[in-house]
This record gives C-alpha cells, sequence and structure tokens, in this order.
C-alpha cells in the first residue's frame, strides 16, 4: 500500500529482490509445471467460454493434487505440486489432465493446447480491479497487452536453482530461445504471406519491452535492476488499482512518488508479479517462454528443458549448444526456420539426451524419438489439436 512519504530506497529494493537467486533448499521438490489451455465451445469455437464457466467445469480437486486457476481471457491453468523430478511433475500434470479433458467434455468444452486462440478476438472475462488496470495500462501502449493477457496459452516450467543459482540462471536463459523456437505451436500465417510458427511469442515480444525483454544474465543484481528500470502498470489504492502510463518506472515512483503516494514493500512485490521475462526469478526459476502442448510435446520439452537447465549440465556445454545462432530472440517467432536457430535446437536436443541417459539408462528415449522425427521433417511444426478445432469450425460455418 502506498504511503505518504518516501520509506523505500532504490538499494533497499536491491537487496530485497536479489534475494530471489539463493541455492536450493535441500529437500523440496525441483520442478513443478503451470500448464494452460485455451478453452473453447466444442460446438462453437468462436463463442466466448467465461472464466466462470471453465471453473464450473473444472470441477474440484483433482487426483494428481494440482490446482486450477483460470487466467483473464478465461484460459484453463493447472498448477502442479512441487515435484522430486520432471517425470514426476509430468505424470501428475497428465493424470489431471485427462480428469480434466473430461469434465470439460461433459458440459461441451474443449481444452485447446496452442499458444494463442485461433478463433477470438481477446475478450477479459476476469472483471477484477488487477487485470482492469492491467487492461487498461496495456491498451495505452498497444493492442499486444490485451491478447497476451486474454488469448494466450503457455506451458510454464518451474526449476530450482540447485547449488549454483547464477550458473542455472544462465543455463536456463542459453536455452530458452533455442526450446522456444523448437516448440513453437501457435502457427499463424500473416497478411504478407508470412508464417509464424510462434504467434504467442511474436505477442510477447511486442509488448512494452521494459517487462518483457530477456532479463541479462550477470550479477544478482541484474534482476533487480530490471525491477526498477521496468514501467509500472498500476498502483493500488485500497481495493482500486488505477493504471500508470508509459515512462513512469519503478526507479522513478521510489525516486519522485507519485499523486498517489510512495511504494512500499507490498507495491514493488506486486510489481514483480507484472514482469514477464522469458526466465523470471522467484528463489525459483520460472521458465516462461514455452507454447501450451499437447502431453506429447509437453514430456518432451519438459525433459529437455531440465535436463539442460540442471546441475548435471555443465554451462559450458550448453553455451556450445546454443552457440550456432548468435541474436536468437528475434527467431522464435518463426520457430526453427533459421537454419542456426534449427542446428541449436538439435545441439541442445541432443546434449539433453545425453544428459538424461546419464541420470538413467533409457530415460532419454523420448527425446532422441522426438527429435528424430522433427530432422525428417525438417523440423516443420505440428498443431493436431489445432487443426481439427478449424475443421470443426469450417464443418459449422
Amino acid at each position: 500500500m502506498t504511503t505518504p512519504s518516501p520509506t523505500l530506497t532504490e538499494a533497499d529494493v536491491v537487496d530485497s529482490v536479489s534475494r530471489a537467486l539463493r541455492p536450493s533448499v535441500p529437500g523440496r521438490g525441483t520442478v513443478g509445471l503451470e500448464v494452460e489451455w485455451i478453452v473453447v465451445d466444442g460446438s462453437n469455437p468462436s463463442r466466448v467460454v467465461t472464466g466462470d464457466e471453465v471453473l464450473a467445469a473444472a470441477g474440484g480437486a483433482l487426483p494428481g493434487g494440482g490446482g486450477i486457476g483460470v487466467e483473464p481471457g478465461g484460459q484453463l491453468e493447472l498448477t502442479t505440486l512441487r515435484h522430486a523430478d520432471a517425470w514426476r511433475a509430468l505424470e501428475a500434470a497428465a493424470t489431471d489432465e485427462v480428469v480434466l479433458r473430461e469434465r470439460a467434455g461433459q458440459v461441451g468444452l474443449r481444452l485447446l493446447a496452442t499458444g494463442i486462440d485461433p478463433f477470438r478476438a481477446p475478450h477479459r472475462s476476469l472483471d477484477l480491479p488487477r487485470y482492469r488496470a492491467m487492461e487498461a495500462a496495456f491498451d495505452a501502449r498497444g493492442p499486444e497487452g490485451r491478447l497476451m493477457m486474454c488469448s494466450t496459452a503457455a506451458l510454464q516450467v518451474n526449476v530450482d536453482f540447485g547449488v549454483q543459482p547464477l550458473a542455472t540462471w544462465e543455463r536456463a536463459a542459453r536455452v530458452a530461445p533455442v526450446l522456444a523456437a523448437a516448440f513453437a505451436n501457435s502457427p499463424r500465417t500473416e497478411a504478407d504471406g508470412s508464417s509464424t510458427a510462434s504467434a504467442r511469442s511474436a505477442v510477447w515480444a511486442a509488448i512494452d519491452r521494459s517487462r518483457t525483454r530477456p532479463v541479462p544474465v550477470g550479477p544478482a543484481e541484474a534482476w533487480a535492476a530490471y525491477a526498477l528500470d521496468a514501467d509500472v502498470l498500476f498502483i493500488r489504492e485500497g481495493d482500486a488499482a488505477h493504471p500508470v502510463g508509459p515512462s513512469f518506472s519503478l526507479r522513478r515512483w521510489i525516486t519522485d512518488g507519485h499523486p498517489l503516494g510512495f511504494p512500499d514493500g507490498d507495491d514493488v512485490a506486486e510489481h514483480l508479479t507484472t514482469l514477464f521475462p522469458p526466465v523470471r526469478p522467484r528463489g525459483w526459476l520460472e521458465c516462461r517462454f514455452l507454447d501450451a502442448l499437447e502431453a506429447d510435446d509437453r514430456l518432451v520439452a519438459v525433459l529437455t528443458l531440465a535436463a539442460l537447465v540442471g546441475d548435471d549440465t555443465p554451462l559450458d556445454a550448453v553455451r556450445a549448444a546454443c552457440a550456432p545462432v548468435a541474436d536468437p530472440w528475434p527467431l522464435v517467432p518463426t520457430g526453427t526456420a533459421d537454419p542456426g536457430m534449427r542446428r541449436a535446437a538439435e545441439q541442445c536436443m541432443d546434449l539433453a539426451a545425453e544428459v538424461l541417459e546419464r541420470q538413467r539408462p533409457g530415460a532419454s528415449t523420448p527425446v532422441r524419438w522426438w527429435t528424430d522425427r522433427r530432422r525428417a521433417t525438417a523440423w516443420e511444426p505440428t498443431a493436431p489439436d489445432l487443426q481439427s478445432l478449424v475443421t470443426l469450425e469450417q464443418e459449422i460455418h
């Protein structure tokens, strides 16, 4: 809650925010998943499905222990518990997904695993002060923020830092654009006839870059500097949230204040939740860069990411695998069409397979099978569930 006079300094923020990069706590689960789906009406995919409908369809407790949530545009989110390894997190997510699909199907809804809604314009169905303020603030900057909030779906992988947080962070930051391109799953044809493999990535890249660009890999203070330089989206006043225009950073708010007051620790904590870099430190690493994926692709993506980011993988090997593409993030929306990105993807997949096989004989099989299949098809992206729904809509209309 804001205060009438300054209570924080930039140094306070640097100190508190930098604490997000700490070694893992022994005995705590190391991998958790947040799985999102675009939810559509099976008989009329163009109809807006509200968040209340989604929550009612999702029902209560799930056998895998996952939590159920809904995003501003009615996207369904499944959050697993922390698990000891990626395999157990994937098993829990798969168990709960079966139940969620069955429950949704009983009321005529379908869960679409793709990175962006292919049928509907963005429509916010959650009427909460936070989301109203975010929508207004994003609208003042362009259309992409509303699209991100209401029309995109992601697969988020949460991993612990291990024994060397900065090395883990660098591994995650280096593989992020390569895996985002390799698992692109939101195809779109542009007006000029060009194709986009990950429309979701393109949307996120076009949002206010102060909050979506990658955090520079470096000392822990780099994350604090990122947070201080990012624009403030809204300011709380009691139960209300007031949108803030562009070019008003947290650093400026701390120094100069605002007519509503100066920020306190709670304001800084909420500001951090409005920052969306591809890899976000929060006492663990949120890897937020993957499009929503079908179960088979999700299995391979999560195993690959966990293997490449974990302590078992030398940082030098990750750097070498990602080296074929010098500036990868602008290439992510086009997937693996770029030869350098394709080589980097293959090298990352091969490295992950080696790590998995060392960890447990036979564990590399899904990754090797997936990579061989992609090599055989020249890394052409597929979206079978999306295509079935496109066909369905064509039949209806």
